[in-house]
């Protein structure tokens, strides 16, 4: 800070006026607006009536900064107890640093040898004019000639002040006003929202008891539809068995297509039952010990007798190093027959290759399925898994559902793992599963029956 400054003596209750006077006089001066002015001098007001209060011998330093530009006032002088409030003996207020630092920019204050300066300034626009050193003297020094007792000036301050007062308690009644009414608006606001929270509520009830008389009349078609297409497809088996050589090649591949018929309506009902059950949280996870080589023995036998192309090999892997589950073993190998059966579907040449390999945490477990079909393309990795989802072309005599791979999906985070997908057009793709060696229930809706 540089340049003239003036200062005003700290003597009398009208000296407190005067400083507040001239704060603004100095803030006007630097064409500050009204508020800024009243700002400044109610904060120079504040810092020198609790100064003369305390009994400080102390004096006021007017003055312009240049870096930042700035209207400057220092209250030197001020006695310990005006920062601390501590006199002894005596109840008095202490100076407030966080409310001044509300009214102006920056707030300085400094405590040495029990005689204390707070300086305040209020930041003018960098782009404002600022006078030259000769123009800040005269005006400056005009701000200082005053007589300290002169009777008018002290009255036109005090009737300054209180006009400031009313015009802030108008203010200050006009914000309340509009706070109440937003208050009103809001809670106006809050009970349209409640209302139609209870709706919505109301809504999803009957919409959940829709849909749970849905799913059990759906659940009792499909029980009743499985009774007349088993008995179905039994006669079309008991046909070609024992019809043998006699039957007529037409009615043969007739038969075979009423059967294959009847398999793939199986297969879709068994699957809307799967989906069915697990939506209604009703599921079970049987766990016991679960040695892959049977597990892959088992479903050997199971595919080796599913339709697929004549050009088209099932190979299952040797294992090594893969360590004895404990899980469910059904859910597990219904997610591999999934898995093979959509890869049968889509494959005309090659080989579906079933393998498993422990992963290196020795905690999980990668069961893959890998196929020789078209493949499939990066954006059609998620949708494969969402339910009635059918991607690529299937061969003419096998067609799905869009369930299978769902339930794969819904049967591996049952059982605490995850499914995933490793495709690109004509490279074939490969579905896996990664399972825990140890199944630990994460749901407590999940019914845990230890079978040894």
């Amino acid at each position: 800070m540089g340049g003239p400054v003036i200062t005003l003596s700290l003597q009398s209750q009208e000296d407190v006026l005067l400083t507040r006077r001239r704060a603004r006089d100095l803030a006007g001066f630097l064409q500050l607006g009204a508020e800024a002015q009243s700002r400044l001098a109610t904060a120079v007001w504040e810092v020198a009536r609790l100064a003369h209060r305390h009994g400080s011998d102390g004096q006021v330093e007017l003055a312009i900064d240049d870096e930042p530009p700035a209207a400057v006032v220092t209250i030197r002088g001020i006695a310990h107890s005006a920062l601390t409030g501590d006199t002894p003996g005596e109840a008095i207020d202490r100076l407030d640093l966080a409310k001044l630092r509300q009214l102006v920019d920056r707030v300085e204050a400094s405590d040495a040898d029990g005689i204390a300066f707070v300086r305040l300034a209020s930041e003018l626009d960098p782009d404002a004019w600022l006078p030259g050193l000769d123009e800040l003297a005269h005006v400056l020094g005009s701000l200082q000639r005053h007589e300290s007792g002169e009777a008018e000036a002290t009255v036109n301050e005090l009737r300054m002040q209180n006009a400031e007062l009313v015009t802030a308690l108008a203010t200050l009644r006009d914000r309340e006003r509009e706070l109440t009414e937003v208050n009103r608006e809001l809670l106006d606001t809050n009970r349209g929202v409640t209302a139609l929270l209870a709706e919505l509520g109301q809504q999803a009830d009957e919409l959940r008891e829709r849909a749970a008389g849905s799913a059990s009349f759906l659940s009792a078609l499909t029980h009743e539809l499985r009774t007349p297409l088993y008995a179905v497809r039994g006669m079309t088996e008991a046909i070609l068995r024992e019809g043998g050589d006699e039957l007529h090649p037409r009615l043969r591949e007739d038969v075979r297509l009423i059967d294959g018929a009847m398999e793939e309506a199986l297969d879709l009902v068994n699957n809307h039952l799967d989906l069915a059950r697990m939506a209604a949280g009703r599921e079970i996870v049987r766990v016991s010990d679960v040695h892959v080589d049977e597990l892959f023995s088992a479903l050997r036998g199971i595919v080796a007798h599913l339709p697929r192309s004549p050009e088209v090999a099932i190979v299952f892997e040797e294992l090594n190093g893969v360590p004895r589950l404990r899980t469910d073993r059904f859910k597990l190998a219904q997610i591999l027959r999934n898995y093979v059966v959509n890869g049968l579907k889509f494959t005309e040449r090659g080989e579906v290759r079933i393998s498993a390999s422990a992963l290196p945490d020795g905690a999980h477990v990668c069961f893959a399925v890998a196929d020789t079909g078209p493949g499939l393309d990066a954006s059609d990795h998620e949708r494969v898994f969402e339910e009635f989802v059918q991607l690529g072309p299937e061969r003419g005599e096998l067609r799905g559902s869009g369930l299978g791979l769902s339930i794969c999906k819904r049967l591996a985070t049952l059982l605490g793992g995850e499914v995933g997908v490793v495709s690109e057009p004509g490279r074939g793709t490969t579905f896996t599963a990664t399972i825990p060696a140890v199944f630990e229930p994460a749901d407590d809706e999940v019914e845990v029956v230890e079978e040894g």
